[in-house]
């Protein structure tokens, strides 16, 4: 897939691959399949890929929600759910990076086009 940033491209595929490993990792702890876990992370992973403009802020939204979500249980249950609130801040770290980071965003430069 040709992009404008091939650095840029390479953190992004990093970050579709935490948050993919990340699902399969809650999915393990959990005990159980979560489809919708699996779906959002696929789904983010692949608006990483894409290269298309203003996809990392929707991104880097999607991730800082559902941390912020999650964030006063991760904090209540501290002592035990130590992992999560770790998680929590990873996501957080990269919302951060997916709007600051020159080289991501320089990478979500496309726009789209509809020839006739």
């Amino acid at each position: 897939m040709r992009t404008n940033d091939t650095k840029g491209r390479m953190l992004c595929i990093i970050i579709g691959v935490y948050l993919i490993a990340k699902a399969v990792l809650n999915m393990v702890i959990g005990g159980g399949f979560s489809f919708s876990d699996m779906f959002i992370a696929a789904g983010l992973a692949v608006m990483l890929l894409t290269g298309f403009k203003y996809f990392n802020y929707m991104a880097a939204a999607v991730l800082a929600v559902i941390a912020l979500i999650y964030l006063p249980q991760n904090i209540s249950n501290i002592g035990t759910n130590w992992l999560y609130l770790i998680e929590g801040i990873l996501d957080i770290g990269c919302a951060v990076l997916l709007c600051v980071q020159k080289n991501i965003r320089q990478h979500f430069t496309k726009t789209v086009t509809i020839n006739n």
